[in-house]
């Protein structure tokens, strides 16, 4: 599995993308050991119930972004762990009675000691997500960065240690008293799938599963043997301990494997892995199942069929009851691990096309559990859990194109006509078309100053609501953790990516209502480059509204020219950040000349002027070619760039001036 990262999102005149989708990348391969670490890692969760007083603020601390002094969240009262065994986010270490001590497990508890050692190997990280790109696997993995609890309690106390399974544990898995697991090979493996007793068929799904766990070629093997059909027939075995054995098993083979995971959805096994998923009351089985589950996601193939079935399955019975406890609820003890498994599925879901978007944004109760989740880790001074990425992740990517796709999210920003409540008659036609700028302005400006919202917001009414915004600001502030500052950035730069009075009052909240402005700036000069380069399109975005240049350059035109200064290396060789901080300074320094003039010294010229000339950057290019142009025609900073000594032609020539001929035909 791997970990999508925001990525796309480069804010220009020269056509680069304003928004941002949550993709995948193979940067970060994690290893086998590694792997192992993260699965054994666990976060244990208390009953939780919204509370609806207080008003917690996070503070300001770390490098990126908190919520300012007008945010507010409803406080969310945790009850104290019972002796059922429910989870406390505070207490890392498994509790003995979360696991659904039911006659039936009960039964089946020796039995699955030796399964769930030989399971601890076989367990998939869950901090990494894959995706298809063009038919190859693409694969990263996220932080391992984790912000210790307010106790400060150690790390080390978090983790439960992890031994490898030697060849004398393995012997003890007897076939009939007599053959041990060692003894075979695969292909005995998989004949013994077909085997009419049982203890010959778990053998066979444990040996395939101890195999593939770290090696490529025995899942080719097994897809070669035909090992995959009855692998899949037994996720409905009446034997608990096979059909755990078999969705372990099947988890691996379609870890990074292409084909295997079309083969596992030819022989139905998505619809019977949901099934077993909802029926079964082992933990550990539910585990593999929704790590099956993520591993699947990854193929573009298999997308809308999981959009169709598993989306409203997971949803239902592992999100909604993860995330809202009821004491109504029978299905409340769903552990961390399987909670965390799901929203990666969902993540890789998210990042599909718009007709898959769409689904999850009406998916009942989905954002809904998403938000209250995260806003519950971060009352809880807990913004680096480990599944508050994927839920962040997948908001992320619900609020692409959203203005577009979902208009009716911004409804409420749209001015009122003659007739409705608040309307004025229209001294003119056309008086709110995007010509007429400054009537534009004025009305945004009024309405981010008395913002009518919904008290209690539902569904996609979350995604660009100001406790959304409040929300992502604190994880700004507070997380550690790269890929959740990225996801936050990326849904903020979607919310203000169009050209609409939506995203143009989603920008003068954020800069104007919740001084969203100082929190981001840190970012841009992150030495994570994915995070540099989306921060630098979310301000690329905000610059975008007149009415907030003025403020903007005094707030953040020394960090961007300071970056200009320093070269293409300090941008990450991108040409989407060098072409956003062109375009990004070339708004501000000519909104406010003053300012411009502090900041304007030879060698931010002389950067400038070589990234002009510098044909490896195409965007960045033609934006420094626009800035230097601009720079000159604006006649009150002609004579500070005369007393430092620089001519005409440094700005206007061949270069600058076909540069800015193609931007006036494009206008």
């Amino acid at each position: 599995m791997m970990a999508p990262e925001p990525l796309r999102s480069a804010m220009s005149i020269g056509k680069t993308e304003d928004t941002s989708l949550a993709l995948p990348s193979d940067n970060k391969l994690r290893s086998g050991q590694q792997r192992v670490l993260d699965q054994v890692y666990t976060i244990k969760r208390s009953k939780s119930k919204h509370g609806k007083n207080g008003s917690p603020s996070p503070s300001p601390t770390g490098t990126a972004q908190s919520l300012s002094v007008f945010a507010e969240f409803g406080s969310f009262k945790f009850a104290p762990s019972k002796a059922n065994g429910t989870y406390s986010r505070s207490n890392s270490n498994v509790s003995s009675g979360f696991n659904k001590a039911r006659a039936k497990g009960q039964t089946l508890q020796s039995q699955q000691t030796l399964q769930s050692q030989q399971t601890l190997q076989s367990r998939v990280s869950r901090h990494s997500t894959h995706s298809m790109t063009n038919g190859n696997v693409n694969m990263t993995s996220s932080q391992t960065r984790f912000m210790r609890p307010p106790s400060a309690q150690s790390q080390n106390e978090n983790k439960i240690s992890v031994t490898k399974t030697a060849k004398t544990e393995l012997q003890q898995s007897v076939v009939n008293g007599a053959l041990s697991m060692p003894d075979l090979t695969l292909k005995e493996a998989v004949e013994f799938l077909s085997h009419p007793e049982e203890n010959y068929q778990q053998c066979g799904a444990s040996f395939i599963q101890h195999s593939t766990f770290k090696e490529e070629r025995p899942k080719q093997e097994v897809l070669r043997l035909g090992g995959i059909p009855p692998l899949v027939t037994l996720l409905r075995s009446p034997n608990p301990a096979v059909s755990q054995s078999a969705s372990a098993a099947l988890r691996n083979l379609v870890f990074r494997d292409q084909a295997n995971k079309l083969e596992v959805q030819h022989c139905g096994g998505i619809a019977k892995a949901l099934q077993l998923l909802k029926e079964t009351e082992s933990t550990e089985t539910q585990k593999q199942i929704a790590g099956l589950l993520w591993n699947l996601s990854s193929a573009d193939e298999l997308k809308e069929e999981l959009i169709v079935t598993a989306l409203p399955m997971l949803t239902e019975n592992v999100v909604v009851p993860f995330t809202c406890w009821s004491d109504n609820s029978a299905n409340n003890n769903i552990h961390p691990d399987v909670f965390y498994s799901a929203t990666g599925c969902l993540r890789n879901l998210s990042c599909a096309q718009q007709k898959e978007r769409q689904a999850m944004r009406d998916c009942r109760g989905l954002i809904d559990s998403l938000m209250s989740y995260v806003q519950s880790c971060v009352a809880e001074d807990n913004p680096d859990d480990k599944s508050v990425e994927n839920c962040a992740c997948i908001l992320h990517n619900l609020t692409y194109q959203l203005e577009t796709e979902s208009p009716e999210c911004f409804a409420k920003y749209n001015p009122p006509t003659e007739g409705q409540p608040g309307g004025k008659k229209s001294p003119t036609i056309g008086c709110f078309s995007p010509r007429s700028t400054k009537v534009q302005k004025e009305f945004l400006f009024d309405m981010s100053q008395s913002l009518p919202e919904d008290s209690a917001p539902s569904g996609v009414k979350w995604l660009c609501h100001l406790k959304t915004m409040q929300t992502y600001l604190s994880l700004l502030g507070s997380s550690q953790k790269d890929a959740t500052l990225e996801a936050c950035c990326g849904a903020l730069q979607n919310l203000t990516a169009s050209k609409g009075l939506g995203s143009s009052a989603m920008c003068q909240i954020l800069v104007q209502k919740l001084g969203a402005l100082q929190y981001v700036s840190p970012l841009i000069q992150s030495p994570n480059r994915s995070l540099q380069k989306t921060a630098m399109s979310l301000v690329g975005n905000l610059s975008r509204t007149s009415s907030l240049q003025t403020s903007m350059a005094r707030q953040i035109l020394p960090e961007i020219t300071t970056l200009l200064s320093s070269g293409t290396r300090e941008m990450g060789n991108s040409d989407d950040t060098i072409a956003s901080a062109c375009n990004t300074a070339r708004s501000l320094m000519l909104a406010d000349p003053e300012v411009s003039k502090k900041v304007l010294n030879n060698e931010l010229v002389s950067s400038i002027a070589d990234l002009s000339e510098n044909g490896s950057f195409p965007k960045g290019s033609k934006a420094a070619s626009l800035l230097l142009y601009n720079l000159w025609n604006d006649k009150s900073l002609q004579g500070p760039l005369k007393k430092l000594g620089m001519g005409k032609s440094i700005f206007v020539n061949d270069t600058t001036t076909a540069a800015h001929k193609s931007v006036q035909v494009i206008e």
